[in-house]
């Protein structure tokens, strides 16, 4: 395993100062506000990762656990290698975060509602389509509370599908496969567990294992959107991540996460679709705020809600 090489008041401080940097911004950027241009985009696919660090995924400089983002996928969208989780570096957390565009301080076990609707409900309400063209399909069960929220005025209206279950990652995508033939929906939001539940268990070659083995799921997503005759030239896929995990010497190291330190906020970035850049990789700090508004924008929705902006530099 690796060791840092930043002291961990500098990774701090380092993440501190980003956090109070973008928190500025935000008083000033007024990006979410535009209205949605004119994009080819009629569907959006969300693929999370659970759990990796960034030093075993895109900055791993032996770049072979994940050889199709690093080669082929990168040259067909574009990476982000400064995109960050600056909320609570939990499970349920992150993935709140990611559908909502707020980050939230959730209960990790499954039992509560996110307060804010996610952007599948928002669809939901604008198109008055089938909820089967929103779906979750997950390898966590707790992570079924994504499909609804808290807010009275959401609460238990617009609901997407859901498929989650405590189930490996290959079921999950067998899953995804299915949905997508059955049903093509215009939006499609995974989780894939293994590298977490790898981490936890202490398994590290496990863990490195999964990262391979989501590498090649990512591709073969890419690969079944390119020969889907209702997919090609519409869709846009966005990888990310929940959350990393601790650094080298901080805690147990790769085994939990949970705090702000530089492993288990840095996360990945990965977009692709007919409306993105190829080819390019960005280093402007971002986050999972910003994903909500960037889906929105595609699909021309405004979530007024979300805390984040659009990713206007990823765009052609």
């Amino acid at each position: 395993m690796k060791t840092i090489s930043i002291a961990c008041k500098k990774v701090l401080c380092f993440v501190g100062m980003i956090v109070l940097l973008n928190n500025c911004n935000k008083e000033l950027d007024i990006s979410s506000e535009l209205l949605p241009g004119n994009f080819e985009t009629e569907n959006v696919i969300v693929l999370i990762i659970d759990g990796p660090r960034f030093s075993e995924t895109w900055g791993d400089e032996t770049k072979l656990l994940t050889p199709y983002l690093q080669t082929n996928l990168r040259q067909k969208g574009v990476v982000n290698s400064n995109f960050y989780n600056f909320g609570n570096t939990q499970t349920i957390s992150g993935h709140t975060a990611i559908t909502t565009g707020v980050y939230e301080e959730m209960n990790n076990n499954g039992l509560q509602y996110p307060e804010n609707p996610s952007f599948l409900q928002h669809w939901l309400s604008v198109t008055k389509a089938s909820p089967n063209k929103a779906y979750v399909v997950s390898s966590k069960e707790k992570l079924k509370v994504l499909a609804n929220c808290s807010s009275v005025d959401w609460r238990n209206t617009y609901l997407p599908s859901i498929d989650a279950e405590d189930r490996e990652d290959e079921q999950t995508f067998n899953r995804v496969k299915s949905v997508i033939t059955e049903h093509h929906p215009n939006l499609l939001f995974i989780n894939l567990k293994g590298v977490d539940v790898s981490g936890h268990n202490g398994d590290w070659n496990g863990y490195l294992e999964n990262i391979t083995k989501c590498d090649s799921m990512l591709n073969e997503l890419v690969q079944i959107i390119d020969n889907d005759s209702i997919y090609k030239d519409k869709t846009t896929l966005i990888m990310t991540n929940d959350h990393g995990r601790h650094s080298d010497g901080i805690s147990d190291g790769y085994k939990n996460h949970g705090d702000n330190c530089l492993g288990c906020v840095h996360i990945n970035f990965f977009a692709y679709g007919p409306d993105f850049k190829q080819n390019q990789v960005f280093h402007n700090v971002r986050e999972q705020l910003d994903i909500v508004p960037t889906i929105s924008h595609l699909m021309g929705m405004q979530l007024n809600q979300a805390d984040g902006h659009v990713m206007h530099e990823i765009f052609k």
